[in-house]
């Protein structure tokens, strides 16, 4: 029983660490695509659009408080603003948790490195990490990383700025792609699993007291 209540506390310690997590690290990459990568799936314009991503199905929700569009195709996803104007912000939330994501930034003119702009990561469990003044590198692109069994919810890119400090926009974000995080059971998983090892646990201790009994 002992042991079964051990097996308990490291379970909910683990889950309690993934809930707390809330940090995370931003590299330069110029490397290949991960696995899961956005398509546009015809979503046309609109303040919300759903995304999906082809080689392993699941959705991608994009929202932007400006008009954003990324075609009636169904190739890699290029979000734009509408028309001739561009978009101050985006948010970028999978239905699936997600441990890393590359994406390629353009900011008002294109490839724009000197610019930057604040990323906001939200984790599972609602904590919060912010990055103020992240540089556009040479080839726009870049990674957002979890820390070690940290889990992210959905990225929000913002404030525009040219290098002499002037609010601007962006023109497009591209070529997103992330990796899936391991599921991490809910709440109610975890309380029938410490029933399950409770079971478990006094079923092995009256086995033990018949065999000293005989």
């Amino acid at each position: 029983m002992k042991n079964a209540l051990l097996y308990g506390a490291v379970a909910l310690a683990t889950f309690a660490s993934a809930g707390a997590a809330r940090a995370a690290t931003i590299i330069h990459n110029n490397g290949a695509p991960y696995t899961y990568k956005v398509h546009a799936n015809s979503a046309g314009s609109g303040n919300s659009l759903v995304l999906h991503t082809k080689q392993i199905q699941s959705f991608v929700t994009v929202s932007s408080t400006d008009m954003i569009d990324v075609g009636n195709g169904d190739g890699e996803a290029q979000v734009n603003g509408v028309g001739r104007f561009d978009f101050a912000d985006v948010t970028i939330n999978p239905d699936l948790n997600f441990s890393i994501m590359q994406f390629k930034v353009d900011g008002p003119n294109g490839n724009t490195p000197g610019h930057d702009f604040d990323i906001l990561v939200t984790f599972v469990g609602g904590a919060t990490q912010t990055f103020s003044n992240v540089l556009l590198p040479a080839n726009d692109k870049l990674d957002i990383v979890a820390g070690l069994g940290e889990v992210m919810d959905k990225i929000t890119f913002s404030d525009m700025r040219s290098a002499a400090g002037a609010s601007q926009d962006f023109r497009a974000l591209k070529q997103i792609s992330f990796e899936a995080a391991p599921a991490v059971p809910e709440p109610a998983t975890w309380a029938m699993m410490l029933g399950g090892f409770g079971v478990l646990g006094a079923a092995a201790r009256r086995r033990r007291m018949v065999r000293t009994l005989a």
